[in-house]
């Protein structure tokens, strides 16, 4: 019993993480279509793929 709770937080360690690196990639994303705009570039968009998970 002790090892599936041991699993199961890692398994919440693991979507924090992801989901802390999805939210600082969207926002250097942000950030780089700010000053894409002003440059003229295209700007691409990327949607968060853990919409519903928590």
């Amino acid at each position: 019993m002790q090892k599936l709770g041991m699993c199961i937080e890692l398994v919440r360690m693991a979507v924090n993480f992801v989901i802390v690196f999805v939210r600082a990639v969207d926002l250097v994303i942000n950030e780089g279509s700010s000053s894409a705009l002003s440059a003229r570039s295209p700007v691409y968009t990327v949607s968060s793929p853990l919409v519903g998970v928590l």
